[in-house]
């Protein structure tokens, strides 16, 4: 029985519940103008802007006994009010930490009592047939128990920028995400983040974040307040019939061009992992610490070539959300993502809401009152 295990484990799960306030705008007339036609944007006046409160519901996990949870991403992202239950106690909470590229935010439930932490496992050590446990708040009903085996590893589905899922037939269904994915032992092995599903219900093919990946975020915030990836600077893409990524773009001035990398290059390993796709690849940079010396495997042409590469900081982990707009820092990465000359100073907008018409994507802010502006910092200041 699971008995034993769950009552232990479910102090340590909590319910969380968000709202935010969605703007639209409604037609005052019985009738609509067809796409394009001038009279749409004449009357665009007298369109009536309504504001709602839309509600969500996901589930998380104490990894503190001061109170800090993680979940996901998704399940806090743009929200006002953020509360947790905990048992039958609902405590406020704030947002300290989001990592969107992987789904994972951090947040501290605002109150002085303590809790009890749930303990992490090594998923590196999680095996195909090994006995889970998952437990969430599906539906919005509270703390539910499932149970089930890994069905599998390794599984990419182009949700995130960085997948590494573990995949799982215990039950998974709407507000799970978040929740926590244990052993047989109690441990913490993943985040439960998605299913596949044509119904919206579980059929028996949940996704789980491992938790060796959160365990890297959770130190980035700790040691810097922000999350450090390593940045090769390199586009890549599948190498047909070869085991590997091809390197299609060198980004210049980068680490990798500094390293000697060419277009046309395939890597094949990366530090101590064999590489087989562009996803490893992605994956084993990313989780290397910046300012590392990391020896890269590449096949180029019939020959094995090892370059020794000291990786630069992805986007430099700065990014500042305000009403209708992400802002981020300019480093060498999110200048190749959106274009940007080295000549330049400033902050990019990496992401705008549809009802954002003057700040789009790829916009990049270089004065704010008069004061010219390179880091979240002097925003903040401003």
């Amino acid at each position: 029985s699971f008995a034993d295990l769950a009552e232990k484990l479910m102090p340590s799960v909590v319910n969380i519940s968000t709202t935010q306030t969605v703007k639209t705008t409604t037609n005052q007339f019985p009738f609509q103008f067809p796409p394009g036609s001038p009279f749409g944007e004449m009357f665009k006046d007298f369109e009536r802007p309504t504001e709602r409160k839309a509600s969500s519901l996901g589930s998380g996990f104490v990894i503190d006994e001061d109170g800090i949870v993680i979940t996901n991403n998704h399940v806090v992202a743009n929200a006002e009010d953020i509360l947790v239950r905990v048992g039958e106690k609902e405590y406020e909470a704030k947002v300290i930490g989001t990592d969107p590229y992987m789904d994972i935010a951090v947040i501290k439930m605002k109150t002085s009592d303590k809790f009890k932490p749930v303990s992490f496992g090594d998923s590196s050590k999680a095996r195909v047939g090994d006995w889970v446990v998952a437990i969430g708040n599906p539906f919005g009903l509270g703390g539910t128990v499932t149970s089930g085996i890994i069905s599998a590893r390794n599984r990419q589905i182009g949700l995130t920028r960085y997948e590494d899922f573990i995949q799982t037939d215990a039950s998974i269904n709407q507000g799970n995400s978040g929740g926590a994915l244990l052993d047989s032992k109690g441990r913490l092995v993943g985040i439960n983040t998605a299913i596949i599903s044509q119904t919206g219900a579980s059929i028996g093919i949940g996704l789980a974040i491992p938790v060796n990946m959160v365990r890297k975020v959770l130190t980035d915030f700790v040691k810097a307040g922000s999350i450090r990836r390593g940045f090769l600077g390199v586009e890549l893409t599948e190498s047909e019939n070869l085991d590997g990524a091809m390197v299609g773009k060198v980004v210049p001035q980068s680490a990798a061009d500094i390293a000697g990398f060419q277009a046309g290059d395939v890597i094949i390993k990366v530090g101590k992992t064999v590489v087989s796709s562009v996803n490893q690849s992605r994956l084993a940079i990313s989780q290397t610490e910046p300012g590392t010396k990391l020896p890269i495997v590449i096949r180029r042409g019939n020959d094995e070539i090892t370059l020794d590469v000291t990786l630069d900081l992805l986007g430099n982990s700065t990014e500042l959300l305000i009403p209708g707009i992400t802002l981020r820092s300019l480093s060498s990465s999110i200048r190749s993502e959106f274009g940007v000359p080295s000549s330049v100073r400033g902050l990019v907008v990496s992401r705008s809401t549809g009802e954002e018409k003057t700040f789009k994507k790829g916009v990049v802010i270089v004065e704010i009152n008069g004061v010219q502006v390179s880091s979240i910092e002097e925003v903040n200041k401003e």
